[in-house]
């Protein structure tokens, strides 16, 4: 070894080991082979994220009243505007109340029609998203404001919002949004959109129930909550914790 002194007149030896790789003291090279050696850890690839359309519920999960598809994805982002109450392009007044820009690279979303009431049910899963406290913080401090879709002249929309209790599920953060649009000129001028949100890692999963064209409209809590809590359980076994 360097540094011992050894009795009598022999000199220090230093010993380079001829194997794959040869480790170098006071002069030897050390030279590194690419093949592996008995006993050295396997070498292991990043995992992939699951894509989302493999974590969002199946149609066959919805109610039976409710015959659900999945959306092609070119509807998607009408969807995530319409559960958010204003169309992408719209000038929200004020401001500070316009919804979070959608980070979202990877979306998907299944919706059901009730052909008796006209009632929707929309799940949504989405990946990466805006901070879900800050949009709280933000519907909180917004209990109204208008939208206005299209150019000068375009549609103009009074948004009111409320936030329910949040909904009890397994996940990192969750809320509950009741959102009126009332428009000024349309055929259906009153929708209504009750949304449950889940974050489970950066994936958001949403269940929203939306009706239009009437105000006495009374959501259907008990089909809704029943999807929401199966399409956060599927994306929660999915995802590790």
């Amino acid at each position: 070894m360097v540094g011992t002194v050894l009795r009598g007149s022999m000199l220090p030896i230093v010993c380079c080991a001829a194997l794959t790789a040869a480790v170098v003291v006071g002069g030897c090279a050390r030279v590194v082979s690419g093949t592996a050696r008995a006993g050295d850890p396997p070498v292991v690839a990043p995992a992939q994220p699951i894509p989302v359309a493999d974590l969002l519920i199946e149609p066959t999960r919805f109610p039976t009243q409710y015959p659900a598809a999945v959306l092609p994805l070119k509807d998607v982002d009408r969807v995530l505007a319409e559960i958010d109450g204003v169309p992408a392009g719209s000038e929200v007044s004020p401001p500070e109340c316009a919804p979070l820009p959608m980070l979202a690279q990877d979306k998907a979303a299944v919706a059901g029609t009730d052909d008796e009431s006209g009632s929707r049910l929309i799940v949504t899963v989405t990946r990466p998203v805006p901070s879900v406290r800050a949009r709280v913080t933000q519907l909180t401090d917004c209990p109204s404001f208008t939208s206005t879709a299209g150019a000068d002249a375009g549609e103009v929309s009074e948004v009111t919002v409320d936030l329910p209790p949040a909904p009890p599920v397994d996940a990192d953060d969750s809320y509950a949004v009741d959102q009126t649009v009332t428009a000024e000129s349309a055929a259906d001028p009153h929708t209504r959109t009750l949304t449950l949100v889940a974050l489970i890692g950066d994936v958001r999963v949403t269940a929203s129930w939306q009706q239009s064209g009437s105000s006495d409209d009374t959501p259907d809590t008990q089909a809704l909550d029943t999807l929401f809590t199966d399409a956060v359980l599927k994306v929660r076994h999915k995802i590790p914790r």
